[in-house]
């Protein structure tokens, strides 16, 4: 039966490309047809259409790969880049070259779209492949854990629940008051249910202190936090002298049945100890008021972030996160492969990759 590839019509396909979907990442994929709308069809960096291809052999899909395009902040430069998602074989496909035909036809429709280089965080499945198709292997992420609540911890080592819960309720007090005393007086925080556009000139300001990384300008935040249908995001400002220098944009989610915040976007000054920390001790703030029991933030080690954060309550993540090798594919010649290699060069949140998505 002939094969061909197309691209993602939700309409004729959707119901074909979800069962392929939950065939390859189990029952607990997102199904939601809205959020992939929003996703592929209605994302802002567009040129042509969605770029999320399918294999299809007669009316069964065995195949799909395709690109999220967004900008790219390197070196002073904006460029057109894209993630690498959803690349799938149906297993009774296997071993037949799909997934290198498939990540062949995204870069090639990409680089017809003006994409100047695809990214990706490989998991433990794809990166072997994609280390044999060439694509170079940037960084390793890392993923940084503050707690804030023990009670689940100390219920899984002490086994009592009263001991657990009077263990915890030492604990966060201790925490809570130590952190109360670590505030920067200065700077206030604000609590919003929506990116506001004022975060443009907080970008506009530090961008030229960075490297390389996504832009966060309200154009992105808008699209990727304010529009997303199925997710509510939280936005924290930090504001000095009624000026914003510095904004987290947090998902509240239940892990393992922990209560929990991941810091989707933390941007501030990269060089300002200050900054970071009044950050860091904003986030952790609202997770005492919210109940929640830990936050998980990720970043690159440009700047002073790490240190700041390991010396202020966050520790690195003893297993990393499933999806952790930053891949690279450069399309064009507007950026060179050793612009982008290396972890000290790079910014990157958890808001990174299509694990925050869901997909």
């Amino acid at each position: 039966m002939e094969r061909e590839i197309v691209r993602l019509d939700m309409n004729k396909d959707f119901e074909a490309f979800e069962e392929l979907s939950v065939i390859s990442f189990g029952e607990g994929t997102n199904s939601k047809k809205e959020m992939y709308q929003w996703l592929f069809d209605k994302n802002p960096y567009n040129k042509s259409g969605n770029m999320m291809y399918l294999l299809k052999e007669g009316d069964k899909v065995i195949g799909c790969d395709g690109l999220l395009p967004n900008e790219l902040y390197v070196n002073g430069k904006v460029l057109l880049t894209a993630h690498s998602v959803k690349s799938m074989t149906h297993p009774n496909y296997k071993k037949q070259g799909i997934f290198r035909t498939m990540t062949q036809n995204s870069c090639e429709r990409g680089r017809q779209d003006g994409v100047d280089v695809v990214i990706g965080l490989a998991n433990d499945q794809s990166y072997p492949a994609y280390q044999r198709f060439g694509w170079p292997t940037l960084f390793e992420k890392e993923v940084y854990v503050r707690p804030i609540l023990i009670n689940n911890i100390l219920k899984r080592r002490i086994k009592v629940g009263f001991l657990a819960s009077m263990g915890n309720s030492v604990y966060s007090a201790y925490m809570k008051n130590k952190l109360k005393g670590q505030m920067d007086k200065e700077i206030r925080f604000e609590i919003l249910d929506r990116v506001p556009e004022e975060i443009q000139k907080c970008w506009d300001k530090y961008k030229e202190k960075y490297r390389v990384m996504l832009v966060r300008d309200f154009k992105y935040c808008n699209y990727r936090y304010n529009l997303r249908p199925d997710v509510n995001y939280v936005t924290i400002l930090a504001r000095l002298n009624n000026e914003i220098i510095g904004f987290s944009i947090l998902h509240n989610s239940v892990a393992n049945g922990s209560k929990m915040t991941s810091a989707v976007e933390f941007f501030t000054d990269p060089t300002n100890e200050r900054y970071i920390k009044a950050l860091a001790n904003g986030v952790a703030k609202y997770c005492y008021d919210n109940g929640l029991e830990y936050a998980v933030v990720g970043t690159g080690l440009y700047g002073k972030y790490k240190e700041v954060l390991l010396n202020n309550g966050f520790m690195i993540t003893r297993k990393p996160p499933k999806n952790n090798m930053m891949i690279a594919n450069v399309l064009s010649d507007r950026v060179t492969i050793e612009e982008l290699m290396g972890h000290e060069n790079w910014h990157i949140t958890q808001g990174d990759g299509e694990t925050e998505l869901d997909l």
